[in-house]
């Protein structure tokens, strides 16, 4: 099947707030891909929901879900290796992959790494974690997502420090995940291991939307 570029706008309150980062991720993904930039009109009113825009070769496809539970996640590691996704896209093989396993495990989503042992994504999450009070995550050039959510989280706190690490070098460091769908949502357990709360965080998720 040919691979389609896909988005997931967040409604709320009737406006979507992060339209114009959703555009500037779908013009990127168009030109690196070779198709045509779609007029695109933002959704609005009605409830609070996720309308998922998939863009074909004959046009765009519009679809709405509700937005899923805002809850702390339970993580584990999957053993499925993650594969570059730099533009997001219908091509999520390692993804679904990753996301049996965490429903195997009865995990809300696993996180993905690299061949060579370092920290990726989610399945549906960029990860972020505070060192210092400092914003980290991890590097675009090993292939992840730029996730909207992490590119609004930057906005916010004007810096990210990108680094390669290892899942042992969080362990019992303060992680977070954030997505455009449902914001920044903290981390209650990753590989059974329970994850310390941020202040840091909690003022993130305050803010994502606003």
């Amino acid at each position: 099947m040919p691979t389609h570029l896909i988005e997931t706008v967040r409604v709320i309150d009737g406006n979507t707030p992060l339209w114009p980062l959703h555009l500037a991720r779908i013009e990127r993904g168009c030109a690196a891909l070779g198709r045509a930039f779609p007029t695109l009109v933002p959704p609005h009113g009605g409830p609070d929901r996720v309308c998922r825009y998939e863009i074909t070769g004959d046009g765009v496809k519009v679809s709405e879900r509700d937005v899923g539970p805002i809850r702390p996640v339970r993580l584990m590691t999957a053993r499925t290796k993650h594969q570059a996704y730099p533009y997001k896209t219908t091509d999520r093989n390692c993804f679904n992959a990753a996301g049996l396993e965490a429903n195997e495990a009865r995990m809300d989503d696993a996180i993905l790494v690299t061949a060579e042992g370092w920290i990726a994504e989610g399945t549906i999450w960029s990860l972020c974690w505070w060192e210092m009070g400092i914003l980290c995550g991890p590097p675009l050039d090993l292939g992840i997502l730029p996730g909207v959510g992490r590119a609004r989280v930057i906005e916010l706190r004007r810096h990210m420090v990108e680094r390669k690490v290892t899942r042992r070098a969080l362990t019992g460091v303060s992680v977070f995940l954030v997505n455009a769908a449902r914001g920044v949502v903290e981390v209650e357990t990753w590989d059974g291991e329970r994850v310390p709360r941020s202040r840091d965080t909690v003022a993130l998720a305050q803010r994502f939307f606003a």
